[in-house]
């Protein structure tokens, strides 16, 4: 069977494909229970790895599946059809395969590639981002036997252990809720629909991930520390080739979070609200000077042109020719008052929309009945728990500080730059889990009051 797509030409699906994917499930099992065995007789949140394993497969395939058989074709098709390219090359020429991977998106390197091989399309091919997701996608699909399927299959497996990481390192800090850790990072259905298949956001979520999780192992003082920083340095370097907007965000997140987790053991209260303005200050100058120092790699992203580059973004998201039902929160301007002014509703957008009454196909639908769950727990929380309370939580572990502040920040700026929901719903994803996260320890330290409640009151009777 051969698929027609809008983009390039026909993707084939064969028949030994069904029964490899399977195969190739059934290894990643082995492997899975070798390691719940190993780790977990010591520690019960090892129990929803292979779950949540599994799950990642199935939100990959069932993505595959939709854009190959549904909408025929997309930006997941367009990658394998060009990483495609770059597989044939390597059978027909090894040498001019290692050149046009390590080279740029120059005409003469797009001219090593010939109608035997299939030529990389243009506007995908010239541009650095999407160029650097095909090359990414290349020795996945060279893996597979160059089929769509395998690959997409190895893709979520291969981008599984940034969740999972990042999900273990909650569980460090509050391992008594890892049930209710484990539904809000690795079973949230847009996290799985979204960022396990060929596309950015597989890429960039899991680098996210790691690049977090380094964060907190360097913070922390645990494990390897050379480690870390090499974790540090190759996830920020995907993200800021893939997605450099999301590195905007990260940066200032990761030096509050470090100076926090020292000022916290100062115990002299007075001069712990003495630094707090000059780390502020001192986190703004130091984000600005890396931002700056990577101003040529991050592009339009960059401090001088981060501003137009949003007006520009939103502006062209509201077009048309791009799917899905569009929202607007109002004109947006080049000028920093203007930014401000779209926060609450900028916010909004980007954490709890698409609501379920702006879904307007399934995919969509699912969204918004997952938007209503996010919203519902936000909700419950605000209204049961005290400030009191929620203040010591967040100012007795940095990671829900951080957690809160990259969820906040990052909603603003898709919400502030995007006007479409068929957009929105997949820029999202890597917030939604470290929300998610924060937002369900609150949830169970409610739980725990409730239960601690019940029990003084049942002592009292009797």
């Amino acid at each position: 069977m051969t698929v027609p797509t809008f983009t390039f030409g026909r993707i084939p699906v064969q028949l030994w494909e069904y029964p490899a994917v399977f195969l190739v499930v059934i290894a990643a099992t082995a492997y899975g229970i070798h390691k719940v065995r190993k780790n977990g007789r010591h520690d019960s949140s090892w129990r929803f790895f292979l779950p949540a394993m599994w799950f990642k497969v199935a939100g990959g395939l069932v993505f595959a599946l939709i854009y190959l058989l549904y909408y025929r074709g997309g930006d997941t098709t367009s990658y394998y059809e060009c990483a495609l390219t770059f597989v044939n090359l390597f059978f027909e020429s090894p040498i001019r395969f290692t050149e046009a991977m390590t080279s740029g998106g120059q005409p003469e390197v797009r001219s090593l590639f010939s109608s035997d091989t299939g030529v990389p399309m243009g506007y995908m091919f010239f541009n650095d981002h999407t160029r650097t997701v095909i090359k990414l996608v290349v020795p996945f699909v060279l893996l597979a036997g160059k089929s769509y399927l395998i690959a997409t299959v190895f893709i979520a497996l291969a981008t599984y252990g940034g969740l999972w990481r990042l999900y273990r390192m909650f569980v460090s800090y509050f391992p008594q809720f890892s049930r209710n850790l484990a539904v809000a990072i690795l079973f949230m259905p847009s996290v799985i629909f979204w960022g396990s298949g060929i596309l950015k956001d597989s890429f960039t979520l899991a680098a996210t991930c790691y690049f977090i999780v380094a964060t907190n192992g360097l913070i922390s003082g645990t494990g390897s520390r050379f480690w870390h920083i090499l974790s540090i340095f190759i996830s920020g370097a995907v993200i800021v080739a893939v997605k450099p907007y999301i590195l905007i965000i990260l940066l200032p997140g990761t030096f509050v979070w470090y100076f926090y987790e020292r000022i916290k053991n100062i115990r002299n209260v007075y001069f712990r609200y003495i630094m707090v303005p000059f780390i502020y200050l001192t986190v703004f100058g130091m984000s600005f000077g890396v931002l700056t120092v990577l101003g040529d790699s991050l592009g339009r992203f960059s401090p001088q042109r981060a501003l137009q580059t949003a007006v520009v973004i939103q502006h062209d998201l509201k077009q048309e020719y791009y799917d899905g039902a569009s929202f607007d929160i109002g004109q947006l301007e080049a000028t920093p008052l203007s930014l401000i002014s779209k926060f609450p509703l900028a916010v909004n957008a980007g954490l709890f929309r698409p609501f379920i009454w702006e879904s307007e196909n399934l995919v969509m639908m699912l969204s918004g009945l997952e938007n209503l769950f996010i919203l519902g727990l936000t909700l419950l929380v605000l209204l049961s728990l005290k400030p009191s309370v929620i203040k010591r939580l967040i100012s007795d572990h940095p990671l829900i500080l951080y957690s809160f502040a990259f969820a906040v920040l990052f909603a603003f700026m898709i919400g502030v730059t995007t006007s479409n929901f068929g957009a929105l719903v997949r820029f999202k994803i890597p917030l939604v889990p470290l929300y998610m996260g924060a937002i369900m320890v609150m949830y169970s330290h409610l739980q725990t009051f409730k239960v601690r409640s019940e029990s003084r009151r049942l002592r009292f009777f009797r």
